[in-house]
């Protein structure tokens, strides 16, 4: 743990380099018994409460640097850290007008080769959910706001973008997901405003937990940004004991840097190629890459329909279910998600330790051979994974 000196010199370097900034995000972290004496003195030097994380003894806050000098030697405060901001991370959008299309990446990692059987629910934190897309399962979806508007509602689209990929229904005249199926399970946990705006690490934290409570197997996570904080990998690695598998985002910052929170040991982080198989330019290169799926102009459901002239130019969008193409990592991380519940369907017997290093045992070579930084152990494969279980089976241990 460092230092409350050190803390203190990483935090006061915060304030000064965002020095038009009055105020900064902070995570405190209290012993057991102190919460209470803690989030009093927080408020009585003029911090606002924004998270409270009882399952890591710890709550996020907005305190002036006035309030953090007065609060930082406090005996009741255990650690201190700088809360990050969190990003949903869409490169593009490219508005299409199509019927019973069936996106490249399905094929690609053999998602029509699987029927999904059901039993496995999803967890998607993003922007929204547009409850009222005719492609997208409308029956077993609940979800949570977590303050950032109705999660049933999607003024931006990337997150009901990312939804179509995982759970778009066959058949239903638009596009299909990788379930493909109307008895899909989804829990949709709002963390992003319509502008798609910064949420922060113990938002984050916080999300995972709801998650949680709503039932899920897998989470998608097509978000994120640097810095790694400790309540945010706490509570990943809490969610991975509890049997849950957490999928995020490599990042798209055209970059060999860590994005956050794909880059936790406890979540797999998934890099993005094109229809050719080859990894795309924008794709985070690192070592926790994990695995690699498509994210280079995916079709997918989205909020708003293209208006097009005589010639099939755009020229203007309104207001209902339509359908787009987008790139970035966050379109490749949901077909991870998507076949780790078509998979797990089939053997719900398997823990999320066993499902995960079925995926990556099973994943197509590409790139330099074994595992790289650029396709992590390969382009995800549900067939080959079924079959990897088939052959392997489960005894309830998994490799990490």
């Amino acid at each position: 743990m460092l230092k409350k000196s050190l803390i203190s010199l990483m935090i006061t370097g915060a304030f000064a380099a965002h020095a038009e900034a009055k105020d900064i995000r902070l995570v405190f972290e209290y012993n057991n018994g102190n919460k209470q004496a803690l989030m009093n003195e927080v408020k009585n030097a003029g911090g606002n409460i924004k998270v409270e994380l009882d399952q890591d003894n710890a709550f996020a806050a907005v305190v002036s640097y006035e309030g953090f000098a007065q609060i930082k030697n406090s005996k009741v405060v255990k650690s201190i850290e700088i809360d990050a901001p969190r990003k949903a991370v869409p490169l593009d959008v490219k508005y299409s007008g199509f019927s019973d299309y069936t996106p490249y990446g399905l094929p690609m990692v053999q998602a029509d080769q699987l029927e999904f059987m059901g039993g496995k629910k999803v967890c998607i934190m993003d922007t929204g959910y547009y409850l009222g897309h005719p492609d997208l399962p409308q029956g077993d979806v609940d979800g949570t706001d977590e303050g950032a508007g109705s999660w049933y509602q999607d003024g931006n689209g990337h997150g009901t973008h990312v939804a179509g990929t995982i759970a778009a229904v066959d058949g239903n005249g638009g596009v299909a997901g990788v379930l493909g199926s109307n008895e899909a399970s989804l829990y949709i946990v709002r963390v992003f405003n319509d502008e798609g705006g910064w949420s922060y690490a113990s938002d984050i934290a916080g999300a995972a937990y709801a998650c949680a409570d709503g039932g899920a197997d897998v989470i998608n996570m097509s978000l994120g940004s640097a810095f790694e904080t400790k309540v945010e990998q706490r509570a990943f690695d809490r969610i991975e004991r509890m049997g849950i598998l957490s999928i995020a985002a490599a990042g798209n910052d055209e970059a060999a840097t860590h994005n956050y929170p794909a880059s936790y040991d406890s979540v797999m982080s998934v890099a993005a190629v094109d229809d050719a198989e080859e990894w795309a330019y924008f794709s985070q290169r690192t070592a926790k890459v994990e695995l690699a799926a498509p994210g280079v102009d995916v079709a997918s459901t989205y909020i708003k329909v293209g208006i097009y002239d005589e010639d099939e130019n755009l020229i203007g969008e309104e207001a209902g279910p339509g359908h787009v193409f987008m790139s970035g990592t966050s379109m490749a991380s949901p077909h991870v998600a998507g076949v780790a519940a078509l998979v797990w369907s089939h053997f719900p017997q398997c823990n999320n330790f066993e499902i995960r290093n079925a995926l990556t045992a099973s994943a197509k070579d590409l790139g330099e051979p074994g595992r790289d930084y650029k396709y992590g152990y390969g382009l995800v494969q549900a067939k080959a994974a079924y079959d990897y279980l088939m052959t392997n089976t489960c005894n309830g241990k998994g490799v990490k």
